[in-house]
């Protein structure tokens, strides 16, 4: 028979290596845990380099422009005209003569019609502008005269039109009213479709010379095509309508405006 004192440390020594036993089942088998989100404060840190904006096409070249421009300083006026024409200013060598069936007039010839007056530029349209038509030639003179007045600088361009049977008006150009005229004439086998003007503004009577030339149609090469003269004209009437004065004192002709041809740009 087991006596009561033994039973108890029997008991006590039982309990002691149970409770080791279950720490050590504990410690074998790794704790669960669960995983940690990420904080806004330790996320990965975003690069400081800035962001690369989208590469853009590179813009084509500018196009030259095809018109060119005139000024005269000294007569306060400027005007466009296409890049592929012919410029003579005053004081270059040789002005056109007849020869290039032009129409063009030397200074000579132009103060001998109109005394006072003088020749400032020369526009000439290129021979090969119209290919395979009867185009002859073309060309556009600017002119100035300071001796007449308001008055007279209409009246002179209508008396120059004779007892011809052509038309004329008036346009008005940047608040400047001016005269117009048609005319033809012919020159050997060659006949010129003309139109001229006249305004007068700053004291000063401002004209332009219109002039297209018309081959025969027996002189043409074979397959050329009759020549539409005014359709040159209308894109020289262009030429005149984009004339600006650097100077607002303008003086303005009497009568009502209209137009002979196309008006605009080119």
């Amino acid at each position: 028979m087991v006596r009561p004192k033994t039973l108890i440390l029997i008991l006590a020594a039982i309990a002691t290596i149970a409770g080791l036993g279950g720490c050590s089942s504990k410690a074998a088998v790794p704790e669960k845990r669960t995983p940690e989100r990420a904080s806004p404060e330790k996320a990965a840190p975003e690069s400081t380099a800035p962001a690369r904006a989208p590469e853009r096409a590179a813009k084509p070249a500018a196009r030259e422009s095809v018109f060119a421009t005139y000024s005269s300083p000294e007569y306060a006026v400027a005007f466009h005209y296409p890049r592929n024409f012919a410029l003579q200013e005053v004081g270059d060598a040789e002005e056109g003569t007849a020869e290039n069936a032009s129409g063009v007039r030397s200074q000579q010839e132009l103060e001998s019609e109109e005394p006072g007056a003088v020749l400032i530029a020369t526009i000439t349209v290129p021979n090969d502008a119209y290919p395979n038509t009867t185009f002859a030639g073309g060309s556009l003179q600017f002119a100035v005269n300071r001796y007449l007045t308001a008055g007279t600088c209409r009246s002179n361009l209508i008396a120059r039109l004779g007892d011809s049977n052509g038309t004329s008006g008036t346009t008005v150009v940047q608040g400047v009213a001016f005269a117009w005229t048609n005319n033809d004439s012919g020159d050997g086998s060659t006949e010129f479709f003309e139109r001229d003007y006249a305004g007068f503004a700053n004291e000063t009577c401002y004209e332009f010379f219109l002039r297209v030339g018309v081959g025969g149609v027996a002189d043409a090469d074979p397959g050329a095509r009759p020549l539409d003269e005014k359709r040159i004209l209308g894109n020289l009437d262009k030429i005149v309508a984009s004339l600006q004065f650097d100077t607002k004192a303008i003086s303005v002709l009497d009568g009502n405006a209209s137009s002979p041809g196309n008006r605009g740009k080119f």
